[in-house]
């Protein structure tokens, strides 16, 4: 099957239109099976691994509905649209709330459906991405090993909120692993069968964000030269992780609020309410206390969203998780490259580094360790320059303590204080700041 071609139960109990839509759906390079009957489709549901169902809402006695209520309930339900010539919203929602992805009145033409299959397309191609992950393991590897009291905390909150509907923020510094965890929370969710969808804030010009994010409608603006489907859409009844969120603009946050509070979108340019079941997490590397209190960002928006917030620790400060995460990725890596050892002299290198980059950087060197290496063992040239020249500088003491940063030893001196004084007030007049900045600096820090 092609990686275009979508595995398809068409429903219709007129055989003229069922067998005319079959041909058509077939013709574009779809693998199609075609039943007029509920206990025909449910038969086939349960036996064939469909990813997307074209059913008509009235079928003799019984209707589509039945159909979409007997998908949902598989443990990989296909996408389902439903076909009516009785259209009405009311059927719409119906339809929707039992778990279809979108209606399709009759009659509609040839442009209408290749448009609806353009858009199912997309959806199965992230449910088949969703699925690969899943079989490589994905769920198992991200704690596996790591002993530092950050991740112990963050594999706990983790197995507490993913089962939930709740909206999710995560926030932590650039390479921390935010997409990764989203993901992993999507997979331990009742969602995980259902399509997980990643917008990106930064990549986009402001016009075309709230295009991606909201969709638009043909003629919206210039260059909108056809309907586009947007992100929040193509996530239905699955789960979106909205990137970088600080850089939405103020109108996008004002659509987004809508769609938090009342479960519908309107396309840009477009006055047509489209109703939708989309768990949304977001993810920022900005501090959004600041950008609230500097009006860039909606006080409303914020708390809307930070029903559970989660704060990313850097890796610099969960050094003991290094080995560990290393040896993973190096296998990982070696999956599909020369398998070979790290030296003894290039590990503590490794070790020793702050890594600023957090866990993109990391893996990204191990990647250029094997690449440069080739067939000969790995030396210490082959590691970046920034990670061959960050050894252990040594201070006046006999010791030769490393130099440390002014915020590795702050993080250290709060851990301290707060070890000694379980009392918030107490330990923010010993260190001379307020309740509302040590707390700020436990989400930073990663301190309980």
């Amino acid at each position: 099957m092609a990686s275009n071609s979508v595995k398809l139960l068409l429903v219709d109990d007129e055989k003229n239109i069922r067998q005319t839509l079959a041909a058509t759906l077939k013709s574009w390079g779809h693998e199609v099976t075609a039943v007029p009957t509920v206990e025909e489709a449910t038969a086939a549901l349960k036996s064939n691994g469909y990813e997307f169902m074209l059913t008509d809402f009235k079928l003799d006695s019984k209707n589509g509905i039945d159909l979409v209520r007997t998908a949902a309930h598989l443990s990989n339900p296909p996408v389902c649209v439903v076909m009516t010539a009785f259209a009405s919203f009311e059927n719409a929602v119906k339809a929707i709330k039992e778990g279809a992805y979108d209606y399709l009145p009759k009659p509609f033409s040839n442009a209408q459906l290749e448009h609806l299959l353009t858009r199912i397309g997309m959806i199965v191609a992230l449910k088949r991405e969703n699925e690969r992950l899943k079989q490589a393991g994905y769920r198992c590897d991200y704690f596996s090993g790591q002993t530092s009291p950050a991740m112990m905390r963050l594999e706990e909150f983790v197995r507490k909120v993913a089962p939930t509907e709740a909206n999710v923020l995560l926030v932590g510094e650039s390479g921390t692993g935010k997409t990764e965890l989203a993901r992993l929370i999507h997979s331990f969710s009742s969602r995980s069968n259902r399509t997980f969808t990643v917008v990106n804030c930064t990549t986009l010009a402001e016009n075309l964000l709230e295009s991606e994010l909201f969709g638009h409608v043909k003629g919206a603006f210039t260059g909108a030269s056809h309907d586009h489907v947007g992100k929040l859409e193509l996530a239905n009844h699955g789960t979106l992780l909205i990137d970088e969120i600080g850089d939405l603009s103020l109108s996008g946050q004002t659509k987004l609020l809508r769609f938090l509070q009342e479960r519908v979108i309107e396309r840009v340019g477009g006055n047509r309410p489209i109703s939708l079941n989309v768990r949304v997490i977001a993810a920022t590397n900005r501090n959004l206390d600041e950008a609230v209190r500097d009006g860039k960002f909606r006080e409303d928006l914020y708390y809307r969203l930070n029903v559970f917030e989660c704060a990313l620790v850097p890796l610099r400060f969960r050094k003991e998780d290094l080995p560990v995460l290393i040896h993973r990725f190096f296998h990982e890596l070696s999956n599909t490259l020369e398998s070979k050892d790290i030296p003894e002299a290039v590990m503590k290198l490794l070790i020793n580094y702050s890594w600023p980059g957090n866990v993109r950087e990391l893996r990204n060197v191990l990647e250029r360790l094997i690449l440069l290496s080739g067939d000969r063992e790995i030396r210490t040239e082959d590691l970046p320059s920034s990670v061959r020249e960050a050894r252990c500088l040594r201070g006046g003491s006999s010791i030769g303590e490393p130099l440390r940063s002014l915020e590795e030893i702050e993080r250290e001196q709060i851990q301290k204080v707060l070890s000694l004084e379980e009392n918030q007030e107490k330990a923010a007049q010993i260190l001379g700041i307020t309740t509302v900045t040590l707390w700020r600096k436990r989400k930073q820090y990663g301190l309980p």
